[in-house]
């Protein structure tokens, strides 16, 4: 699978994603490396898989008080594996500040609020349920935005993926 992610978003300015390229896996003050780099690869491999099978795939959302419980399942096991794959290296990611779609203002966005963020992770047979929850009330919006974007993602696989992610609009940057 080819790791130029300008060539699956043929809308994102050629010189955005080759400083994405540059700057990909510089999160907290970590220079990017070869197993960073393979890392990265890993996961966008999977990341690709689940936006080609997208119509397998089930989920549904729920907005909480302080953010989002969502449910991703599939009746395939070897795209349930690589869900509960996913969702636990998007975890691990925004853990390490080891960012990703640089030129998504929204996802920018979750990374530089990754410290307000807490994740759980819970594997069901067929799938994963997600837990995203902040004390902080603008983190909310921005989390449940985010959930709004991965259903999209799901509905419409390469598509969406394709689109930047809207922030909501009472949101309160934390990058300008």
């Amino acid at each position: 699978m080819n790791n130029d992610d300008s060539n699956w978003m043929p809308d994102m300015p050629p010189a955005f994603a080759g400083g994405m390229r540059r700057h990909m896996g510089r999160g907290r003050g970590q220079s990017m490396d070869a197993g960073r780099m393979q890392r990265h690869e890993h996961d966008q491999a999977i990341f690709h898989t689940l936006l080609e099978r997208h119509r397998e795939l089930q989920r549904e959302v729920e907005n909480l008080p302080d953010g989002i419980r969502s449910v991703t399942t599939t009746r395939s096991a070897d795209l349930a594996a690589l869900l509960k794959e996913h969702a636990h290296a998007m975890h691990r990611r925004l853990q390490e500040g080891f960012g990703l779609r640089f030129w998504d203002a929204a996802f920018a966005e979750i990374f530089a609020q990754a410290g307000a963020v807490r994740m759980q992770i819970n594997e069901l047979p067929d799938g994963v349920e997600t837990i995203e929850t902040s004390d902080d009330p603008n983190v909310v919006k921005l989390i449940q935005a985010h959930g709004q974007v991965i259903n999209a993602f799901v509905n419409e696989g390469f598509e969406a993926a394709r689109r930047t992610s809207p922030l909501p609009g009472d949101y309160r940057p934390a990058l300008s």
